[in-house]
């Protein structure tokens, strides 16, 4: 039996269960036609039997670096919608992605008018403190277009490392009673844990404690994201050169440069590679002044209780770039835990699916993980029909 037709029966029966149990059955068959499409996400599902092709607006507006362009994605449906601003996370894509514009046209099938804006930093493999800036500069735009969005019903996505902003946004004074919902897939919490995880593979969260292989791609990164921070000229050439080799080959070995480095790049490597997660907090008092401030400028930890959005939260329990342990993070310190829906997907690594085969023998499993997916789904389109 094919993964799709096994996992569909499973939600043709979760689905049963949810029409005869749930009070709000149009919501409940909608969520069962939205999860139809994101189960085999490369092909077409039921929702596109059963809606129209969204309209699709191109759009420039004014950010707080220039110009942004932006793709408006609308419903057949005349009227204004509840938005989503969908933010493309780190992609050098950007709002072009083939899936993210994908997912795009499900959401707006399902309702929603989705806005999704091109932001050059995170295209560029960037994440910055300005890009909280871009993110509620293009929200307020994105809710001021009243002929099609309603305000008031209107929220943000994020992804993975664009999560980390896009919630910041949501925390600031002016976005507070602006944000009616922020949903996050893969987020992190404190950028401190993220690191400590990337070099030493060790995570915990209430005093349990998990390992898991880190993919190494995520600390190059992150060095490639700051190198213009390394205040040392020559540190910073090495640093580069180092880049470009473990860019290209993860494995390659690089200690013919170490003896090259100074204590500022020594610092970098120290962080990016040490054993000991009790070390990681010292080794980051270690780094320079810049470094240290870029960490905390986008730590969720310090502003989290100021959000007042209701919160859906899903990550990946095999991501190996944000440890899972990070959305439980978001969730225990939300200021309302009544206004916070969390699911760990045991299905997931970072974005994507695990492949895993699927057999009539792990029904069980499958069943379990399209019931979170269903909930998860069920509980956005709350606010597509204004029950929330």
């Amino acid at each position: 039996m094919s993964r799709k037709k096994i996992f569909f029966l499973g939600l043709l029966l979760l689905g049963a269960g949810a029409l005869v149990f749930r009070a709000d059955l149009q919501r409940s068959a909608l969520s069962l036609l939205v999860v139809s499409e994101l189960i085999d996400f490369e092909k077409n599902g039921w929702l596109e039997k059963f809606s129209s092709p969204p309209k699709v607006i191109e759009i420039s507006y004014a950010g707080p670096q220039g110009t942004v362009k932006a793709d408006l994605f609308l419903p057949q449906e005349k009227g204004n919608h509840p938005g989503i601003l969908l933010n493309h996370g780190v992609i050098d894509t950007g709002k072009d992605d083939p899936r993210l514009r994908r997912f795009a046209q499900i959401l707006c099938r399902s309702g929603f008018a989705v806005f999704v804006p091109d932001f050059q930093g995170m295209r560029s493999f960037r994440i910055a403190p300005s890009d909280v800036d871009e993110i509620q500069a293009a929200f307020e735009y994105f809710i001021s277009l009243r002929n099609y969005v309603l305000p008031h019903s209107s929220g943000l996505f994020g992804f993975s490392y664009g999560a980390g902003p896009t919630i910041l946004a949501a925390c600031r004074p002016a976005m507070r009673a602006k944000v009616r919902f922020l949903m996050a897939f893969g987020a992190y919490y404190d950028l401190k844990n993220v690191l400590s995880f990337l070099a030493t593979g060790k995570f915990e969260f209430e005093g349990k404690k998990y390992s898991k292989e880190p993919q190494e791609y995520g600390k190059w990164v992150f060095l490639a994201n700051n190198l213009d921070r390394v205040v040392s000229p020559e540190d910073r050439s090495i640093l580069q050169s180092i880049l470009r080799v473990k860019l290209r080959d993860e494995k390659a070995p690089i200690d013919h440069f170490l003896p090259l480095l100074g204590k500022e790049g020594k610092n970098i490597l120290a962080l990016l590679s040490h054993a000991d997660p009790s070390q990681t907090e010292n080794l980051i008092h270690e780094l320079s002044p810049q470094l240290q401030t870029y960490i905390e400028a986008l730590s969720i930890a310090p502003v989290m209780k100021q959000l007042k959005a209701d919160l859906i939260l899903a990550h990946g329990r095999e991501d190996d770039m944000i440890p899972f342990t990070e959305t439980l993070r978001l969730a225990r310190a939300a200021p309302d835990p009544h206004r916070v829906h969390v699911e760990i997907l045991g299905s997931f690594a970072h974005m994507d699916p695990e492949q895993k085969g699927w057999t009539i023998n792990n029904f069980t499993t499958h069943f379990s993980e399209g019931w979170k997916l269903f909930r998860l789904v069920n509980q956005l389109m709350k606010y597509r029909h204004g029950t929330s």
